[in-house]
């Protein structure tokens, strides 16, 4: 694992534990409510007495219980913009929705990390594209407590396809909250950064024509299209023309058809 550019570190100091805090203080009854019944309502008490210490003192338990696991991952996979299908009737849904389904992709995340690396959630990956798109909505507080957690995250040094991913989600960050904390040349450099680590990772895993290895699910199922537009969409105000194709190519990563 590359070592992670200064200026993130500086900018998002890392924090493990910061996003979950933040995201269950502003999480009530009603919210939780929401995730306890995401399995059409079955086990909802239960799911309830589960899921309140989370909520009260974050205390998350690792491995989770399965069906625990099962509403908590059921409600990220909701959308809060669209009407949503069974079991989200009438679902989590505007901005509460969007808080509900945070938690529940902050927990994954907290459970997920707390696991070795061979036995980390397939939902990681899911869960933190979730995340991001839905910390845009609830303002920058939120999305700076993601920063510091994937600071937290990638100095942690894991390896593999979730550790490109997770540098994708810092940059797409960083560019969100550039102000007053990061200039254009740093963000050139966190995108040289993600691109080396892209370069180093091919190296290492070469693709095979016999048994070519699948995209991520999280890009496959298009959980990141809404933040490679907004990576786009930010690349496209920046002056330097060698910055900007440095975050398209990034953003490129994450094209289910690449």
């Amino acid at each position: 694992m590359m070592e992670i550019p200064a200026s993130l570190l500086v900018a998002f100091p890392p924090s493990a534990g910061l996003l979950l805090d933040r995201a269950r203080r502003a999480t009530d009854d009603a919210m939780l409510w929401e995730i306890a019944r995401a399995d059409y309502g079955c086990e909802a008490d239960d799911m309830m007495i589960e899921l309140r210490p989370i909520r009260d003192d974050g205390v998350v338990p690792a491995p989770l219980p399965w069906m625990l696991g099962e509403v908590l991952t059921l409600t990220h996979y909701s959308n809060p913009d669209v009407p949503n299908a069974p079991p989200f009737e009438p679902g989590p849904t505007g901005r509460r929705g969007h808080q509900t389904r945070l938690f529940a992709c902050a927990v994954l995340l907290h459970a997920e990390a707390k696991l070795p690396q061979e036995e980390g959630n397939i939902a990681a990956d899911s869960a933190l594209a979730q995340c991001l798109v839905s910390a845009n909505v609830l303002g920058e507080e939120m999305s700076e407590a993601a920063a510091r957690y994937l600071t937290w995250r990638i100095s942690c040094r894991e390896r593999g396809p979730k550790s490109l991913l997770f540098a994708l989600g810092l940059l797409i960050l960083a560019t969100r909250l550039r102000s007053g904390r990061l200039a254009e040349p740093s963000l050139g450099a966190i995108a040289r950064w993600i691109l080396a680590m892209e370069s180093l990772e091919q190296r290492e895993f070469p693709p095979s024509p016999a048994g070519p290895r699948p995209l991520p699910f999280s890009i496959q199922a298009g959980f990141w299209q809404p933040l490679a537009a907004e990576l786009k969409n930010e690349a496209d105000s920046l002056r330097e023309d060698y910055i900007r194709t440095d975050l398209e190519l990034c953003g490129l990563l994450l094209d289910p058809g690449r």
